[in-house]
């Protein structure tokens, strides 16, 4: 019988070794925020590219329209949507938390929020050319909550990369979508249907294969 060689500790020198490699690397890291801090911070540059899109859009009669119930019901509804999409997705970036019931209230809220501009009064139309501009704008202004919210997911180091990806874009297009509501001076429901709704259908599968694709990858483990 052979003895195997131990370190004084009374371990085998392989384990040592093996715990020297892990902790070569290692640097101490800051404690991440509570889910709800990191909402609310995120909540707040979302609400940055609201008051950008409500200064800075074509909609010169916004006063007026706030004071119209549906209008700000459509636009409470999307960035309601937008904030249990985030919290869904800064949830489930911790291993072994699940997202609970966010990812259900985003779906609803977004679902009510993209229908309710039908209860308001029939407008006129917008042309082709202001449609696109309104289709290439919710990507636009969705574009700094999605990357906020990819660096805070990334940070929780997410094992389910997909999941988180998904509820990011989804949040980032909502608040593009609400952003584009307050600057649009356009409320026919035609133009509201073709050049806002569905592009922010297509905006959010997009973002989201983006961010689950970027997630994954930076979780998968390096190739020797």
């Amino acid at each position: 019988m052979t003895l195997r060689r131990t370190s004084p500790g009374g371990l085998p020198p392989l384990h040592d070794a093996l715990v020297a490699r892990l902790t070569a690397d290692a640097r101490p890291v800051r404690r991440l925020w509570p889910p709800s801090l990191r909402v609310a911070a995120w909540c707040g540059a979302a609400a940055t590219v609201l008051a950008v899109a409500a200064s800075a859009g074509l909609r010169q009669d916004l006063a007026i329209a706030l004071g119209r119930p549906v209008y700000v019901l459509e636009i409470a509804l999307l960035v309601a949507a937008a904030a249990s999409a985030a919290t869904a997705a800064l949830l489930v970036a911790i291993p072994g938390r699940d997202a609970g019931q966010a990812p259900l209230a985003a779906a609803v809220l977004a679902c009510l929020g993209a229908a309710a501009f039908v209860l308001e009064p029939v407008a006129p139309g917008g042309t082709v050319l202001a449609g696109v501009r309104c289709a290439a704008c919710i990507a636009m202004f969705g574009l700094l909550p999605w990357v906020a919210l990819l660096f805070a997911v990334e940070r929780a180091a997410p094992l389910g990369g997909r999941a988180a990806g998904t509820y990011t874009g989804a949040a980032a297009v909502l608040v593009g979508a609400a952003a584009v509501r307050l600057a649009c001076p356009i409320d026919g429901h035609l133009h509201l249907l073709a050049w806002h709704v569905t592009p922010a259908v297509v905006w959010t599968v997009l973002f989201s294969l983006a961010g689950a694709t970027w997630l994954v990858r930076r979780r998968a483990p390096a190739r020797a």
